[in-house]
């Protein structure tokens, strides 16, 4: 869940990520490896009613397969030569499987230094430390040393903390490679954003939210089609799925106010970080239900 609180920096996010209290949250609820928003069975019923709820750690992984077979219908091919970047990748469980299915490169960007030293534990562990890289950095100003080139653009649910995310789109620009389509040049992404007329609709919400936030708006679905279009960019696809983001977060809230206790009683962890957790889940359900949020995949290509 985003950082709680006008405009995100990255040193706002990196020191929101690496808050004791919100690494645990994560870890524990999210099960370690992702940290993103997951795609549940159809008709998933509630907590309230079955003493077997969906489980988030495999609704997030689910994703990550939405994404991989979105990215080879579009006739590319991922290979031990595929040159994937992952922009703010968490823990890195996307980059693992994508290593260990396909035998793909990975290079793993992402500022917060908690996250990226259990990336760097759990890929040594599982025998991918020369497959996957993991550099800190944010995604506005891509390190240098990273070079270019690459086959494959990646990233979950991580654009939204950006401050300009026309220049998040001109940094995929510079560095996703320009030879021919069917070899690689795509782009494959989710983010949360808004309605086109959230802010007008609701305005309180809106309001709060991006003060919670950091921001002073979300992105669109329109804004990253016409974005990627001014460049040259040729539009793949987007796979609407917002109905999902409304139960992730309601699973996690339920997931919270069942586990509390166990999370209180955790080293490093304040019980007043876990209640902001939990009014923070409750305003994006709340979102969710009032119509003012879109989640789904995008798709790009050369």
């Amino acid at each position: 869940m985003p950082p709680p609180s006008n405009t995100t920096t990255p040193e706002q996010t990196q020191t929101y990520y690496d808050d004791p209290s919100t690494n645990k949250f994560y870890t524990l609820l999210w099960g370690g490896q992702d940290i993103h928003i997951g795609i549940y069975p159809p008709q998933s019923p509630s907590s309230t009613t079955t003493n077997d709820p969906p489980n988030i750690s495999t609704a997030s992984h689910a994703t990550i397969t939405h994404m991989i077979t979105t990215l080879l219908s579009t006739a590319i091919h991922l290979t031990p030569q595929t040159r994937l970047l992952d922009l703010g990748a968490g823990y890195g469980g996307s980059a693992r499987h994508l290593a260990k299915t396909y035998g793909c490169n990975v290079t793993c960007l992402n500022l917060s230094r908690l996250q990226n030293a259990r990336n760097k534990q759990l890929c040594a562990d599982e025998g991918l430390a020369h497959n996957i890289t993991v550099t800190e950095g944010s995604f506005e100003a891509v390190p240098s040393e990273l070079g270019a080139d690459f086959d494959v653009i990646w990233s979950q649910d991580s654009f939204l903390h950006s401050r300009n995310r026309a220049l998040v789109v001109a940094e995929i620009d510079r560095l996703l490679t320009r030879r021919d389509a069917s070899g690689g040049g795509r782009v494959v992404f989710t983010d949360i954003m808004a309605t086109p007329d959230a802010f007008e609709k609701e305005p309180g919400l809106m309001k709060t939210m991006m003060e919670r936030l950091h921001l002073e708006d979300l992105a669109t679905v329109g804004f990253y089609k016409r974005e990627f279009e001014r460049r040259g960019f040729r539009d793949l696809g987007f796979w609407d799925r917002k109905e999902h983001f409304r139960t992730h977060y309601s699973r996690l809230g339920e997931e919270l106010g069942r586990r509390r206790e166990e999370l209180v009683g955790v080293e490093g962890v304040e019980e007043a970080a876990l209640e902001r957790q939990m009014t923070g889940l409750g305003k994006w359900v709340e979102a969710a239900d009032k119509g003012c949020v879109e989640w789904g995949v995008f798709c790009f290509g050369r």
